[in-house]
């Protein structure tokens, strides 16, 4: 069994690797492309200072001199405005400088250096920590209060504002803050949040929600103008939490710049209302810092646990807690980049989804699990979390199956979409199942930006036969279709029965055929192998995929994990399957 093992990766990597040898090109020298940097407070001295985010005033002396002497032009957004609308181009290695809270420290330390460097810089304005009352604390955020004199008078930003170095960006008036999400009590973005009333356990409607944020929106315009004499064009959003919605209503506002936390270059095809940003922490080292502006050489490689919500459920709460605990515990273990955590529920085992873990308008809500769940894991364990749903595995119309994608994006944290298909080998992918799924993504992309979309792909190496080496022309169509349409592609290799004789001529042949085709330059880089672990255990051996998720490792094949976890049970064993999924070993 390891041997016919070893030979199914092999050959699946030796063919991905052959298909795929042309380099992608670095997005951070596309012409026309700009990094934006990410900074907050700047102070003498952070080395026992908690925030994490906090740079210390030599490290940014030093890092506008290796800017300066390294090439690069710090750009304003006039500059990319005009670029974008077929003006002058953007020179090369071209920055813009982002500073967000608008503490004190910028008008002290960085406003300086700017005039210094003749460097400009974009200045996120929270106007009610900027409005607080004199001699009261201010509630920064999640944090203890800090005190007021920890930011600049309006005067102050009126002074750079007017200098011709700063520009004043929205950073919303007051929703820079955590509002309750859920009946257990977690703190999330209040841009986004649908405020949860546990009195009522009620949530937030849309109408009001809407409400709720455009006020504020407008407040913050509208203040930065009169005090400042300039209306910002330009939105910075907290916690880089946002989507459609919001900039819809931010563009009606007259703020079509919105900045985000997004990872990633600026290339010419990311719009303007979505900037990506390198975020600045740590107090980056010389080292660190020319790593940032250079940006990846490669994509950072995928680590995934799926977990099936159905083992933290429980009818007591208190046990359920318990499960949840067991679980994080596991992860933080594990320290995989992903989660793809069940959203619904099949109780009855018949591929149909009776019940959903978070409010919906149509299935019967078994627990109001997912977000919590989710949050916990987003929070406390440092992971992407990615919600797993059915497309057609519901008794529901589509537009009724549509609501219900969109009731999850409205009560739950989640950065992608898993479309979890029972779609089995050998079937056709249908055209109107994939533009269903594209329609889904935009319905919940009204709700969660970024939203990155997974199809998932079920492969059964013991239909193949010794006439049948070569993958089906369908098979191959629908890997084709996947990968065209979804960020990833989730192999999802069923456990092999004991007389499947030629299981890896199939697995192997699949990506073979695909990847062969011209234009597949970064087809492993967008496929996942999920290995199928706990479904017929008796023929998994734990050692088994832990070695072949070092196999897929060694050959390049960088995307991996495997589903489910077992984390009441710790199956597989955290000692065997923890160092393969690991990243600090990743071969380079």
């Amino acid at each position: 069994m390891r041997r016919l093992a070893l030979t199914v990766l092999l050959l699946a990597s030796s063919m991905i690797a052959a298909a795929t040898d042309l380099i992608t090109p670095n997005p951070y020298t596309v012409p026309g492309s700009f990094v934006v940097l990410a900074y907050h407070e700047v102070r003498d001295e952070v080395r026992n200072y908690p925030d994490p985010y906090a740079v210390d005033s030599a490290a940014l002396v030093r890092q506008f001199e290796w800017l300066r002497g390294n090439g690069y032009t710090v750009v304003n957004l006039d500059q990319i405005i005009a670029a974008r609308q077929g003006g002058k181009p953007l020179p090369a290695k071209a920055v813009l400088l982002t500073f967000d809270d608008a503490y004190l420290s910028f008008y002290t330390r960085v406003y300086p250096l700017l005039r210094e460097f003749h460097f400009s810089a974009l200045l996120g304005v929270v106007g009610k920590w900027i409005d607080n009352p004199p001699g009261e604390p201010v509630l920064y955020g999640e944090k203890d209060t800090v005190s007021d004199a920890s930011f600049p008078t309006w005067n102050q930003l009126r002074e750079m504002a007017n200098s011709g170095l700063v520009e004043i960006a929205s950073h919303t008036y007051n929703l820079h803050r955590g509002v309750p999400a859920n009946p257990q009590g977690n703190l999330q973005a209040a841009a986004t949040t649908r405020i949860y009333d546990a009195v009522t356990d009620t949530y937030e409607n849309d109408a009001d929600w809407r409400a709720r944020v455009r006020a504020d929106l407008a407040h913050s315009t509208n203040i930065i103008e009169r005090k400042t004499g300039h209306r910002p064009r330009a939105i910075v959003w907290p916690y880089g939490s946002y989507n459609d919605e919001l900039v819809r209503i931010t563009g009606e506002l007259g703020m079509t710049i919105g900045v985000t936390l997004d990872d990633g270059a600026n290339t010419p095809d990311v719009p303007l209302t979505s900037l990506r940003r390198a975020l600045v922490e740590h107090n980056p080292s010389l080292t660190d810092f020319f790593y940032e502006m250079r940006g990846p050489l490669h994509p950072e490689p995928i680590r995934v646990v799926q977990v099936n919500l159905d083992e933290v459920y429980s009818p007591d709460p208190a046990q359920q807690e318990r499960n949840l605990s067991a679980l994080l515990d596991r992860i933080k273990a594990l320290k995989p980049s992903h989660v793809f955590l069940q959203a619904t529920a099949d109780t009855d085992g018949d591929g149909i989804a009776d019940a959903a873990y978070f409010p919906n308008r149509h299935l019967p809500l078994r627990a109001n699990l997912f977000d919590r769940a989710a949050w916990q894991l987003i929070s406390r364990a440092d992971v992407n979390v990615f919600a797993v749903m059915p497309v057609t595995g519901f008794h529901l119309s589509q537009n009724s199956i549509a609501e219900v994608y969109e009731d999850l994006a409205r009560h739950a944290s989640f950065s992608g979409l898993v479309f979890d298909d029972k779609l089995q080998s050998g079937k056709v992918e249908d055209v109107s199942t994939l533009e269903f799924t594209r329609q889904l993504g935009m319905r919940v992309r009204a709700f969660r930006e970024p939203l990155k979309t997974v199809g998932t792909m079920t492969i059964d190496p013991s239909l193949v036969t010794a006439s049948s080496t070569v993958v089906s022309t369908q098979d191959a169509q629908r890997f084709s279709a996947y990968i065209a349409n979804y960020d990833y592609v989730a192999l999802v290799a069923t456990s092999p029965v004991k007389n499947a004789t030629y299981p890896e001529a199939w697995f192997s042949s699949l990506i073979a055929d695909v990847g062969r085709k011209p234009g597949d330059a970064d087809i492993r880089h967008k496929t996942v192998f999920m290995l199928n672990h706990g479904i017929r255990p008796e023929l998994t051996s734990d050692e088994r995929i832990a070695w072949q998720m070092r196999t897929l490792q060694l050959d390049g094949l960088i995307n991996f994990g495997y589903i489910y976890d077992d984390f009441l049970h710790n199956n597989p064993p955290l000692a065997q399957v923890a160092p393969a999924m690991s990243l600090r070993i990743y071969p380079r």
